[in-house]
């Protein structure tokens, strides 16, 4: 449980800097890069939260519909407010940035499995999965 942890504080690191970046260089944006971060973090955190402990097949399809009806209500938010735009490349825009908001924890996890963070197993080596403090 500890490595879906870290892979949390990642993405969040991930989404600070995007949005710090996406607020210098791009700030009409802001709002969809915030938007896409928090929307991935909070279904990740609530995949966290389900899969602690005993879990049953109902919560987790129950929370795979939710998850995917976020994500369709985010994209249908951001299609409605700019179809009206006369320029269709701020529709364009809003689209990529919300996009890389929405990658945050895939990205904190390639990030996570990259020998930087992750510590290879070495050949031979036992690993307890059921403690992963040994």
């Amino acid at each position: 449980m500890k490595e879906v942890h870290k892979i949390s504080l990642i993405a969040i690191v991930y989404g600070l800097i995007l949005s710090l970046v996406t607020w210098i260089f791009f700030s009409d944006y802001i709002l969809w890069v915030v938007l896409g971060s928090l929307t991935s973090l909070f279904n990740h955190s609530q995949m966290i939260h389900i899969t602690k402990g005993k879990y049953s097949t109902q919560m987790l399809i129950l929370h795979i519909f939710q998850r995917y009806a976020m994500y369709t209500i985010i994209i249908a938010i951001a299609f409605f407010d700019t179809k009206d735009l006369a320029d269709q490349k701020i529709m364009m825009y809003t689209f990529i940035f919300l996009l890389l908001g929405f990658m945050a924890v895939k990205v904190g996890a390639l990030i996570y499995a990259t020998p930087l963070i992750k510590k290879p197993v070495e050949k031979g080596e036992y690993v307890d999965y059921d403690n992963p403090d040994s």
